[in-house]
C-alpha cells in the first residue's frame, strides 16, 4: 500500500514526535458500534419521549469517545441557529467526579453543570430565603461568602433557568455511575437510588433538557434493581465487538483497517494480519485498542522503529489479568440486555401464562384403520 492511501499528509511523517502521536490521539474514529449508538442517541436526543437517556457498555468501549462526539455534532447540526442567536447553547457536557468519602456532593454537581454553560455569576447565586430570615432577625447576610452551604436550591433554580433560557437540547454527563456510589450502609439501597434518580428526573422535568447518563455496566445494574427507575429510562447500550459474529468480525477487520491507515509511521503496519491476537488483547473494545495503539505509536517513535510490529504489539499490550477483569466485566453486563428462553420462560411463569403448544399432552398414535392389524412380525416355532 502506497503513502496516499493513508489517511493523513505525508508531510505529518517529517514532523515531531509529539504533534505525530497528537494526531493519532485526537482522532475520533467513526466506526460500526460507535455510529450505530450514536445515531440511536441523537435520535433519541431530538424526538424521544423520555427525558432520561442512559447510555452503557463496557470499560474501555469507547464511551468518552462518543460523548466529545455527540457534543460536536449536535453543535454542527445547530451551526445556522447559533449563528443567528448566540445565546444558545444548544448542548453541554460534564464528567462526573467520584464522590468524596461516599457521599454525592449536588451543589458540586449544580456549580460544574452551570460552569459547562458558562455561567458569569455563579460564586454569586444567593439563597434568597436565607437572607430574608437574617433581615427579620436584624442579622447581616455573609457577603464575604455569599456561596455557602444552603445555597444549592439557588443553583439549582439557577440550572433551570440557564436550560430554558440557553434552549440547551441535552445534558451529557460522563461516568454517571457516580451519582449512586453512596455510603457503604446505603449502597445498594433501592429507596436511596430512588431518591438520587428522582433529583435527576425532576431537573431534566422542570428544565425540559434531556440528561444522557454515560456509565459503565454498573449503572445498569442500578437501574435493574428498581422497576420504577428502568420504566422511566431510555437505555441504550454500547456494545464491544463479538468475534463469534461474523458481521462483528468483519467490522472488527475494517476497524482495524483504519487504525493501521491512521498511524503516522514510515511504513504502514499491517495490523489484519494479527486480527485475532488484537482481539484478545483488546476484548473487541475500540476504546481498549486505541490506547494500546497509542502505546504502540509511542514506543515505535522512541525507539525509530519503522511501522509497528507484533512484538510492539506484544510489549504494549495489557496484562492477561486485567484482560481477564475487563471481559468478566463486560460479559456480565452483557447479560443484562440478552433476551433468552429461560427468561421468557420465567416470565410467562410469573405472569401465568401458557402457550398451547405447552399444554397439549403428546397425542397417543392410534391404528388409523380399526380392524386391520399393524405389520409386525408374529412368533413361529413351537411354544
Amino acid at each position: 500500500m502506497t503513502k496516499k492511501q493513508r489517511l493523513f499528509g505525508e508531510e505529518l511523517l517529517s514532523k515531531s514526535k509529539k504533534e505525530r502521536e497528537s494526531f493519532f490521539n485526537d482522532f475520533t474514529v467513526s466506526h460500526t458500534k460507535m455510529k450505530q449508538v450514536s445515531d440511536e442517541l441523537k435520535n433519541e436526543i431530538y424526538k424521544g419521549s423520555q427525558n432520561i437517556i442512559m447510555v452503557v457498555g463496557p470499560s474501555g468501549v469507547g464511551k468518552s469517545r462518543l460523548f466529545t462526539a455527540t457534543v460536536l455534532s449536535v453543535l454542527r447540526d445547530m451551526k445556522e441557529e447559533t449563528e443567528k442567536d448566540r445565546s444558545i447553547i444548544p448542548i453541554s457536557g460534564i464528567e462526573l467526579p467520584n464522590p468524596d468519602l461516599g457521599k454525592f456532593n449536588w451543589k458540586d454537581f449544580y456549580y460544574r453543570v452551570l460552569s459547562s454553560l458558562r455561567d458569569p455569576l455563579i460564586d454569586y447565586k444567593i439563597d434568597v430565603t436565607d437572607i430574608e430570615k437574617k433581615n427579620r432577625k436584624g442579622k447581616k447576610s455573609n457577603k464575604k461568602n455569599p456561596l455557602n452551604a444552603n445555597t444549592a436550591p439557588e443553583l439549582r433554580r439557577s440550572i433551570e433557568s440557564a436550560f430554558f433560557n440557553r434552549k440547551t437540547k441535552a445534558l451529557l454527563i460522563d461516568e454517571a455511575q457516580h451519582f449512586f456510589k453512596i455510603n457503604s450502609e446505603k449502597r445498594g439501597s433501592s429507596e436511596q437510588n430512588q431518591r438520587q434518580f428522582n433529583s435527576i428526573k425532576s431537573l431534566a422535568n422542570m428544565s425540559t433538557t434531556k440528561i444522557v447518563l454515560f456509565g459503565t455496566y454498573d449503572l445498569n445494574a442500578v437501574f435493574n434493581l428498581d422497576g420504577q427507575l428502568s420504566r422511566r429510562v431510555k437505555e441504550i447500550h454500547f456494545p464491544r465487538y463479538d468475534y463469534t459474529n461474523a458481521n462483528d468480525r468483519k467490522s472488527f477487520q475494517a476497524l482495524l483497517l483504519t487504525f493501521q491507515k491512521l498511524l503516522p509511521v514510515e511504513k504502514e503496519p499491517d495490523l489484519r494480519k494479527y486480527s485475532e491476537y488484537i482481539y484478545e488483547n483488546s476484548i473487541g473494545c475500540a476504546g481498549i485498542l486505541k490506547n494500546w495503539l497509542q502505546r504502540c505509536l509511542s514506543d515505535a517513535l522512541e525507539k525509530e522503529e519503522m511501522t509497528i510490529t507484533y512484538q510492539n504489539l506484544k510489549r504494549n499490550a495489557l496484562q492477561t489479568k486485567k484482560l481477564l477483569t475487563l471481559a468478566n466485566e463486560a460479559i456480565t453486563g452483557e447479560y443484562y440486555f440478552s433476551d433468552n428462553k429461560k427468561d421468557k420462560k420465567e416470565l410467562q411463569t410469573l405472569l401465568g401464562i401458557k402457550k398451547e403448544k405447552d399444554n397439549e399432552k403428546p397425542k397417543r398414535k392410534n391404528n388409523p384403520k380399526p380392524g386391520i392389524r399393524k405389520p409386525e412380525r408374529d412368533t413361529v416355532g413351537l411354544a
